[in-house]
This record gives C-alpha cells, structure tokens and sequence, in this order.
C-alpha cells in the first residue's frame, strides 16, 4: 500500500570521504529556527560590488566609524558609497595585514614592518625605534598595542596609548611550554597567546614593571595550525587548534577551556589531501539571530561556515564545473551592512535581496542524508514534493544517486512558481526502485531560495 513520509528534507552538511557512510550536504544556505523546534533552510546573502581596488584585500577594519581597508601595499579610506582614499603605502603587498585600534592611533603590521595611522592628522608613519621586532599580528587591550615577536615565546607592548613608542625592555614571554607563540588575540580583556601545541592566557595586573602577567596559570594543552587561524565571535574565540597528537579540530573557548565544536565531516575536510591550514584564516559577521565564523584555507574546495546559535556547520561557495572555496572573506560591519574582500582586491556588499555572488552564478544546493528501509528492502519511489518558498520566478532541479551518492543522474527541472504563484506545487513522480537512494536539490536562479519540507511517496 502506497503511503507518505515526511524526509530530512532540512539539515546541516555532513558529509565523509566514505560517501556511503554520509552524504548530506547544505551548501549556501544554513539552518535557520521557527517557532518551537521547527526549522527551514535559508539561502545566503547574494553579493553586489562596491569598490574595486585591484589589488589583494588583506585587511578591513571599522576603526570607531571609519572603515580602512590595505589592498595590496595602499591604506585606503573607504566608503559605503565606493569612493577609496589613499592614506599611505606599505613596504609589503601581499599577505594577510594586522590591524588594531586605541582611541588616536590604528597600528597596522604586515610581519616585518610597524605604520602607526594618526586619526586626526591622516598621516600613515612607519615606526623604525629600536623596541620593534616585528609582528605579523597586532591587538589592542587597555592602550597597550600587543605584538608578538616571530619564531620566539615573546611578546611585547607598546606604550600606553601611543603605539610609536616601544620600549625594548617592555617585554615577557610565554614559557610554560616549549613551542613558539604563533598567534595572539585579545577578548573580554584577556589576551590569548596560542603557540604550536599549546596556549596561555594573560591579563593586565597593573604591575609598574610590566603590566601583564598569567591568568592563574592557565595554560590549553591546545596550539593552532596558524598565524591566522583564530577570530573573535559569539561573545568568545574560535580557533584551529593542534596538539602533539594531531591537528585540525576547530575550538571555541568556553570557560577558558577549549571545546571542540568541529564534526568529523568538517575535520576531514580540514585535513584533506592538498588543503594547506598553515594559510587559514577565519571570518565572522552576525545576521538575524545567527552568528557566523567561516574558515578558508588554500585547498579547501568550500568555506566551511559554523553557525553559533544553532551550533550546525553548512558550506558556502561558488560553482565553476565543481565547488570552489568561497572568494569573499575579511567580512567587516560598517553602517548597517557586511562587507567582505576578496584577494583580488573586489569588495563587495553582503546583500539579503541580491540572489548571485556579483553578478556570478549561487548555487543552492541541498543533499538528503541517505534513505534506506530498515529492511534493505528496495522501495519504489512513486514521486518526492518539497515545500520551498515560490512565486518569484525560477527554478529547481532534483538530481537522483542509485549508487549511496556516489554519482547522480540527469537534473530533473521543475518551475519554483511564475511571479505570483505563491503556492506553486514542487513535484517529481515516477522515481524508480532503489534500496539506497540520495536526492540532491538544487537551484541556481537569480531568486528568493528557501527549503521548509518534504515528503516522498513510496
């Protein structure tokens, strides 16, 4: 006897090397909660371009209003509107850029040079005073800018307040453990220093001599994979940590201990053949309730995007005959919106009614887990309908795998509803026999794209 069932239509990705064992996939579009425990899948946000500097992005900052972008060796003023400044030029033009700011002075690092930008004057000044050792990153906590010196356990501080003074004496080092200190960040007045395999926490006693000093001994028997790795999001920081007995497991800092948050399908995907995590680097912006960190890394053939307030993983990127690794990262909030750069030096708008990546196709794609009876029975399937959001033009198409997801057959098209037509019925009948069957859905319309249900009739 013919019935209906309700399919996990709606999930997260998560999907492993042995496609047999999982298959899901949510690739740009993430969860997003309904009343009571109900959810659906939203797309992502399209992206228009703003501004194009023609050179890598390698650091956005919002600095109390003013929004200071480094595209390959320039310091640009950048507006909403599309109109970039220049406010002086580095000795560097490649490379991801430290940024800080205190109430006067925003200091930028590129690993081997320190400029100080002077908010009142608008002048860009490389400081050369004999207390610089280099950084290859730079956070700001209590007036002090914090470097940190490469390839030691050290790190150093400015003066307070005034980032071109730097005394060669004001210094400590992170020594609990043997490794170098790699990379450093600073949240709720605490300031992480991760090293290969482990990490310290240090606060601001007030000592004359020095005013950082351990937080009662803490030490994460936690390091990270590098100089980049890490971001500040969710009221905590997250990072790609590694140990003495392995690496790419994505943290959050939970109580000033390291909680893993990472699944396994994200950590293989980490971990892949040709994926580089020594290159990562980690963004974050918030929208609706959601609180998004994306991680890139040279290999990576998607952005791996975890979502805070759900505590679910999607992916997001671009289709060019196969996925690529989102372009857009460095994402900074400035008046109102989300902006991102990307290292061609394009900054583009993160916009919630704009359905393409500038103009580029958005493929949202979403892959059902794996539908076997509890049998292993083969089960003829009479037809599958979703419930998706319609009447604004469009269209979707339903690729079907007999083989556990390991290939797909020809897409199946079908009209998401002509403008107007809101309650457009979404239907595929006539599907086969399998015993193992994976449906893939996918829609690279320029339009509204939303997944609530879905039922199959077997």
């Amino acid at each position: 006897m013919a019935k209906t069932k309700y399919v996990p239509a709606i999930g997260p990705s998560y999907h492993l090397s042995d496609i047999k064992a999982a298959c899901q996939t949510s690739i740009n579009c993430y969860l997003q909660r309904l009343d009571g425990d109900n959810v659906m899948l939203q797309g992502i946000p399209g992206e228009t371009q703003i501004e194009d500097l023609s050179a890598e992005i390698r650091c956005m900052r919002n600095v109390e209003g003013r929004w200071l972008v480094v595209a390959g060796n320039t310091l640009y003023e950048q507006t909403t509107a599309g109109v970039a400044t220049s406010r002086g030029t580095l000795l560097t033009s490649t490379g991801v850029v430290g940024m800080s700011h205190n109430q006067s002075q925003v200091a930028v690092v590129d690993g081997a040079n320190l400029y100080i930008f002077t908010l009142a004057t608008n002048v860009l000044t490389q400081i050369t005073v004999a207390g610089w050792r280099g950084s290859d990153d730079v956070w700001e906590m209590d007036g002090y800018f914090i470097f940190v010196d490469p390839e030691t356990d050290q790190f150093y501080i400015s003066a307070i307040d005034d980032g071109t003074a730097l005394d060669a004496l004001d210094f400590s080092s992170a020594d609990s453990s043997p490794d170098n200190v790699l990379a450093h960040i600073v949240n709720h007045r605490q300031l992480i220093l991760f090293g290969t395999q482990s990490a310290e926490i240090w606060i601001n006693a007030g000592a004359a001599s020095f005013p950082f000093v351990r937080y009662n001994s803490y030490t994460l028997d936690v390091g990270i994979v590098g100089k980049h790795a890490h971001c500040d999001a969710a009221d905590t920081v997250f990072w790609i940590g590694q140990t003495d007995r392995g690496y790419g497991v994505v943290y959050m800092l939970t109580g000033n201990q390291p909680q893993r948050v990472s699944t396994q399908a994200v950590e293989q995907s980490l971990l892949a053949s040709g994926v580089d995590l020594t290159t990562a680097t980690m963004w974050r912006y918030q929208i609706e309730g959601h609180e998004f960190i994306g991680i890139n890394a040279t290999g990576m053939t998607t952005t791996w995007v975890y979502d805070a307030a759900l505590q679910q993983w999607h992916e997001r990127g671009e289709w060019d005959a196969g996925w690529l690794a989102l372009r857009s990262r460095h994402v900074t909030f400035v008046d109102g919106a989300h902006y991102a750069g990307d290292s061609a030096g394009i900054i583009t708008r993160l916009d919630s009614t704009v359905y393409t990546l500038n103009g580029r196709i958005l493929i949202r794609e979403r892959t059902w887990p794996h539908m076997v009876q509890d049998s292993m029975e083969p089960v003829s399937y009479r037809g599958v309908e979703i419930a998706a959001k319609s009447g604004y033009g469009g269209t979707i198409t339903l690729e079907i795998s007999a083989d556990a997801g390991n290939t797909f057959g020809p897409p199946l098209e079908r009209s998401l509803g002509v403008t107007g037509r809101w309650m457009q019925r979404i239907r595929w009948l006539g599907l086969g026999t399998a015993f193992n069957r994976v449906f893939r859905l996918r829609c690279g319309s320029a339009v509204p794209f939303a997944i609530y249900s879905a039922t199959v009739d077997i």
